[in-house]
């Protein structure tokens, strides 16, 4: 377990590491995937899933109700679970994110142990890490088991798997267990792996690997697109072109393996993608008529149905029954982060059986078109545009990727707020291309809507992904009918310095009447961790008039020691029951910065932070906030929308109402011990916590919650079981009434 505890310590460093700490309020907000939302007559089912861009894809039941569930995975940022409905039809909750450990590399959901439960194979130290999955309460949970290596000529060595690569996962050999093949360290010839369990006469539980071929499948990979088909090097040693020898060629370190018996003949061929190429190569086995593992045939641009398979670059396969038909569709997505962000997961459905395929193109944006998805990067803003007293829905991103050209392309998405009572919310797609912006080809596009020109009308700020702002004038009757807005430049003036407006990369405008002067102003994050004030100095109502004042608002840089960039992303209004102004920033490793003191008149020094894991959300990267009471509640609860760097949306509710005058108790009211911990957490709390029962609840960095136990305030103090949790970083809340605690908790394995 020695990865996992360094992964536990490296969070703790990156907790410690950032800007200074404090936490006010605890999880005022809970993730709420319920809120409808239509596009003409259809629910988007998979609306808040957060949106995807190169997601990895694999299956298990989740919820132990006989029907497998999709989960999605993407490197650096998270994944998500998705959870069958019905045949083929499939809702996003997010509880069940939380039963898995960090994955890193790839992911594979196998029955290796074979007693029909999904394990997790995923990228380790070693390169295939396993963690055997159980049941809990029928959720499924994992439980590391170990890191595979075999015993060689120099004694154990790891089953090698490249960075950015997929292994294939299969019973090559045929005699009921689950073997491995991966491309060698030069990403020239392809290594198997056997699984010597059953060979060994060893109990099912455990696992054994044996180093088998060196030159599985007879071929080798060079430069070009098509492979030497016939090749062969010796098993024992190692020595052979492509092999690890000095005469190695091959440029092609990362590539993706799929195992699948597509000519139903008994063994099993395979397709292959790889980093250099848009589209994937599929390999026929010969070993049914040759009585080895051999391409016999290869197409190096495969298709189906007259379909070439193709994403803009480096594609990875999958086999799965994601309509539950009783036999496996083919599935594909890009692996490369410059790539499609959109287009992004292919369907081939096999409309035969498992024993005679037929694979039939269907999409491109399978699941994708059932999400809240703008491409890369969103942006969320609430505003009331049609004027119903109802805050609507805004969408802008970085951008949709456009392929050859490389680049993303920006347009914004409206969505009406159709809510009719309280907690029951909805909203109707307008528009996917507000105001026909597609057209302006934009790279980039944050928005912000208030009066920056000062003739009480609310007009609208574009930023761009090179720091600059276009500047939409409302002209319409009022401020009390729909805007009318009406471009005056795409490329916003400090007249007072005669130079353009630029905070350098990925400007994220925010409008506030910073300096109390009664006139809007201007502030940005930008790539960099800084936010940016342009005061607004203009006395002529009609026309704008901005000029920088500081590019560290309120003493504000926020900076990461582990990113190098933090696309600070601003909010500034209320963001609760209590009414109170304050200023909120999303950041690029998912942590949320609330601070106060908006009210102190001309540039402050330095703002109070108050909150430096607001609601202690984590949530993807790239978040960007965005607040608003929804529904009209008569409480003034808020909701809140998260964008993030998939192009998707993350949907809040407050949990509770808070006051100003809320007491919050210090860390120092409650003990915690041991931390870190392994099997057993103990908590003890004062006679503070005397408001009813307590409530003790741990809560992951993702903002899920693990634990949750009520008990009686007298008794002062209970035992939590954290056996079933994996390694990693937690928050311990404990809450009585209005007395609210937050400590972190380690757990280590």
């Amino acid at each position: 377990m020695r990865s996992l505890t360094s992964i536990s310590l490296i969070a703790i460093s990156m907790l410690s590491g950032l800007c200074a700490s404090a936490q006010f309020q605890g999880d005022v907000y809970r993730q709420y995937n319920n809120a409808e939302v239509k596009d003409g007559s259809n629910v988007l089912s998979l609306a808040w899933t957060g949106g995807v861009n190169q997601p990895q894809i694999a299956m298990a039941d989740l919820n132990r109700d006989g029907r497998n569930d999709i989960v999605l995975y993407e490197e650096y940022i998270g994944l998500k679970t998705l959870i069958a409905t019905g045949s083929g039809t499939y809702k996003y909750d997010s509880k069940y994110e939380g039963s898995f450990p960090e994955i890193y590399g790839y992911i594979k959901l196998i029955d290796l142990n074979g007693d029909n439960i999904q394990d997790l194979i995923h990228r380790s130290f070693a390169g295939v890490g396993v963690s055997y999955g159980y049941y809990n309460n029928n959720q499924l949970h994992f439980r590391y088991y170990k890191d595979l290596y075999y015993l060689g000529g120099s004694g154990l060595t790891n089953a090698y798997v490249a960075p950015q690569s997929i292994p294939g996962m299969d019973d090559i050999d045929g005699d009921g267990d689950i073997d491995i093949i991966a491309y060698d360290v030069w990403g020239s010839t392809i290594t198997m792996y056997q699984n010597c369990t059953k060979e060994d006469n060893l109990p099912a539980d455990s696992i054994k690997i044996c180093l088998k071929d060196w030159c599985w499948g007879r071929t080798i990979q060079n430069y070009e697109r098509k492979q030497v088909m016939g090749y062969s090097c010796p098993w024992s040693v190692p020595t052979c072109k492509g092999c690890g020898g000095s005469g190695a060629k091959g440029t092609h370190g990362s590539n993706t393996l799929l195992l699948i018996d597509m000519d139903n003949d008994g063994d099993l061929d395979w397709f292959n993608g790889n980093e250099s190429f848009s589209d994937i190569q599929y390999f026929v086995n010969g070993r049914t008529q040759f009585g080895v593992d051999s391409a016999i045939a290869e197409d190096t641009i495969w298709s189906s149905n007259s379909v070439a398979m193709e994403v803009p670059i480096f594609p990875g396969a999958y086999a799965l029954n994601v309509d539950h038909d009783g036999d496996r569709d083919l599935l594909f997505t890009p692996m490369n982060r410059q790539s499609s962000n959109y287009n992004s997961i292919v369907l081939y459905e096999n409309t035969g059986t498992e024993s005679g395929k037929n694979f039939v193109y269907k999409t491109n944006t399978y699941l994708v078109d059932r999400m809240i998805d703008m491409g890369q990067g969103s942006y969320p803003v609430f505003y009331d545009f049609d004027k119903d007293g109802k805050k609507d829905l805004f969408v802008g991103s970085e951008g949709f990727y456009q392929h050859p050209a490389n680049y993303n392309r920006s347009k914004i998405a409206y969505y009406k707020n159709t809510t009719t009572s309280p907690g029951n919310y909805s909203f109707q797609l307008q528009t996917n291309d507000f105001m026909g912006l597609w057209s302006k080809d934009y790279k980039g596009a944050s928005l912000a809507i208030g009066d920056l020109d000062n003739d009480t009308l609310d007009d609208l700020i574009i930023g761009h992904i090179d720091g600059t702002f276009s500047f939409y004038k409302n002209t319409a009757a009022s401020n009390s009918v729909t805007p009318v807005w009406t471009l005056v430049s795409d490329t916003l003036m400090d007249l007072s310095t005669f130079s353009i407006m630029d905070v350098g990369d990925y400007a994220t405008p925010a409008i506030y009447d910073i300096n109390g002067d009664g006139k809007n102003d201007l502030i940005s994050g930008n790539q960099f961790g800084a936010l940016v004030y342009f005061r607004n100095y203009s006395s002529v109502p009609g026309t704008i008039g901005l000029t920088k004042e500081t590019d560290t608002l309120g003493g504000i840089k926020l900076n990461s020691p582990v990113d190098p960039y933090s696309y600070t992303a601003p909010y500034v209004g209320p963001t609760d029951n209590s009414g109170k102004d304050f200023l909120v920033i999303g950041t690029n490793w998912g942590s949320i910065y609330r601070y106060d003191g908006l009210k102190s008149g001309t540039n402050p020094v330095k703002y109070t932070m108050i909150d430096s894991a607001y609601s202690f959300i984590s949530d993807h990267k790239r978040v960007a906030p965005a607040f608003a009471n929804l529904d009209a509640d008569n409480d003034n609860l808020h909701e809140m929308v998260l964008g993030n760097v998939l192009g998707g949306l993350v949907f809040y509710k407050q949990d509770f109402k808070v006051g100003i005058t809320d007491k919050i108790a210090g860390n120092k009211d409650v003990t915690i011990y041991p931390n870190p911990a392994d099997k057993i957490l103990n908590i003890n709390w004062n006679n503070d916590f005397n408001d009813g029962g307590v409530s003790v609840r741990l809560i992951s960095v993702t903002g899920q919650v693990m634990v949750e136990q009520v008990y009686d305030a007298d008794q002062l103090s209970c035992s939590l079981d954290v056996s079933s949790l994996s390694a990693g970083v937690y928050y311990c809340i404990v809450q009585s009434g209005p007395n609210k605690s937050a400590k972190p908790v380690t757990i280590l394995k």
